[in-house]
Order: C-alpha cells, then structure tokens, then sequence
C-alpha cells in the first residue's frame, strides 16, 4: 500500500462567541461550574443562514490552499458529521458541489465525536489505488442546532467548527502509519437524538417533545471515555510497532479537561504532551481533532519526524485513533 499522509489541513469556527457568562441568560449556571466541570471557557456559534455544509466549505478551503491544489484536483470527499445540513442526501455531496470539485465521489459517515479519526482512515485506504490520488477529509459540526437550549447538562457543552485535511502520497515510512478504531452498539442509546429517524418520526404517536433533541448520560460517557481514550491511543501504537514513549504529540478530542487529563495520566504521559483548545471552542464534536491539530501546527507543536497520535470517542459508542509520523 502507497504511504499516505496530511499535504494540507484547514479550520474554521464561526465568529460570533458565546462566553459562559452568556450561558446564564438561559439556564441556571455559572462560570464556575463550567470551568470546573469541563474547562470550557467560551465556544462558537454559527448564524441561522450558516449550514454545517458552509463551515466545511471554508475549512476545505484552507486545506487545498495548505496542499496547493485546486477543487478540480481532489478525487474523494469523506465528510465526517453527526449535525448534516439535511437527512439526506449526503452533506458531502453539497460540499462538493459548494466547493467545485468537479469530478470526485462524496459521501458521509456518522461515527459521532469520533467521526473524523475513522474518516482518515477511510480516506487513508482510498488514496494510492486506481482513481484516487487526492483525498479531502472533513470533519464539520453546528451541534447548536440539535441541543436543547433549556438543557444545561448538555447546551453549554458544545460549538459549532470544522475542520480539514488532504490526503495524498508521502514519502515511504511518513504519514498515517496505523490506525485502530471501534464500536459498542450496546451503548448507542448513551449519546442520541432519540426522535426525527425511523424508529420515532416526528408525526408518530411515540414523538415526546423535547426528544428531538441532542441526549446524553453525562456519567456513562465518562467512564466509557476515560478508558476508551488511552485503550485507542495504546492500541494504535500497538499496530503501529511503537511504543508510549515514542509519541511526541497526542491531539485527543476535545470533550472535557478532565477527560483529556484523566486519559494523558493513564497513559504515563503529562499534560505537555498533549494540545487542548476546548477553553476556546467548546466540544466540536467530530470537528475537534482537525481543528486542535491545525492550531498545534501553527504553534510550531508538530514538527519535521514528529509522532503524534490523534484519538477521538463518541456517540455509537464509537472509539479509536490514528497514528502518524510527520
């Protein structure tokens, strides 16, 4: 199989802020407590007129400049999201057709806060063989959308932002070396939108107001996440060949601080060796991980021969990570 890497990557989070002072205009909570719990300080919220299709669109953008290469030069477009600009058709599909990629295949995947480190591994596999030389991979999210605002367990906890990268061939021995992903479906009801699919459609005599709504089990998601985190950073070394010690840099997603810092101490690892902008944007969902990676890059924290592993957790439940070498 041809090595293949990240040639360009791009980011984009909506202008307008919402600070947690902001927050108690509409539920009852407090700077304090969000700092405490999540270490989220403010996060982005997209314009009614934005669509998550947009915020990718832009992200790709900086991507394909980040790799010099045109729309017409990409082959694939795998958009990971679990907040589509509609049911269907695919959200990736209009990211094609916004962008001018002229000539290329598009489609979704759902694999929740986890989305983009399975997408880049799909992309991974697809780049080298017939047809396909250059990958965009995009992770994109207005989770502002599917919260419910009157819920404090859950609305403070999430921005709306996307992310980028493009895939193509690298030099033997660099790019994505190893990637380890997972699923436990008996956990699917753990992270949901309990209402609006097959199962209870809006118009059915089972819709309960307020199920339309992104739903969580805040202390099921911890345990699950502060032990799937290091089991996919682990497991992807494992693939790998390498060892703990050889990772300069873990870009994990962006949950919660005390999830980040819970797993890096499982790991024997300190803070220093990870990157968190979460105080910033909030949980970005399946945009965290290319987001946080374009700032570390721009901050001079991923460099020429570096190892870094990006890992994510989320909804399905779903879990895993990427190992490459810069």
């Amino acid at each position: 199989m041809a090595s293949v890497g990240i040639i360009g990557l791009g980011a984009y989070v909506p202008p307008n802020e919402m600070s947690n002072e902001d927050w108690m205009e509409y539920v009852e909570t407090s700077d304090e407590w969000i700092t405490t719990k999540t270490g989220m300080k403010k996060r982005r919220i997209a314009s009614s007129n934005v669509c998550t299709s947009d915020l990718a669109v832009e992200a790709s953008k900086q991507a394909l400049d980040d790799a010099k290469l045109k729309p017409e030069d990409i082959d694939l477009i795998i958009l990971a999201t679990s907040s589509p600009d509609v049911p269907l058709s695919s959200t990736a599909g209009i990211i094609q057709h916004k962008l001018g990629c002229t000539d290329c295949a598009a489609f979704d995947i759902n694999a929740v806060c986890a989305g983009w480190v399975h997408a880049l591994d799909i992309g991974s596999r697809y780049v080298g063989t017939n047809g396909y030389q250059n990958v965009l991979v995009v992770g994109s999210e207005i989770y502002s959308r599917i919260l419910n605002w009157k819920d404090r367990a859950t609305c403070v906890l999430f921005g709306d932002g996307a992310g980028a990268a493009v895939l193509s061939e690298v030099k033997e021995g660099k790019g994505i070396i190893s990637s380890w992903l997972m699923s436990d479906g008996s956990g699917s009801s753990v992270i949901e939108i309990p209402s609006g699919g097959v199962r209870t459609p809006f118009d059915s005599d089972e819709f309960v107001e307020g199920s339309q709504y992104f739903h969580m089990d805040g202390r099921a998601v911890w345990n699950f996440a502060i032990e799937a985190f290091p089991q996919a950073v682990n497991e992807s070394l494992r693939k790998a060949g390498k060892n703990i010690e050889d990772v300069d840099l873990v870009i994990p997603h962006q949950a919660n601080i005390n999830i980040i810092k819970t797993g890096m101490e499982k790991l024997g690892l300190g803070m220093e060796k990870t990157y968190t902008n979460l105080h910033k944007y909030g949980n970005t969902a399946g945009a965290s991980v290319p987001i946080a990676m374009k700032e570390a890059m721009e901050k001079g924290l991923i460099n020429e021969g570096d190892l870094v592993v990006t890992a994510a957790f989320g909804g399905g439940l779903a879990w895993g990570a990427n190992v490459i070498q810069f």
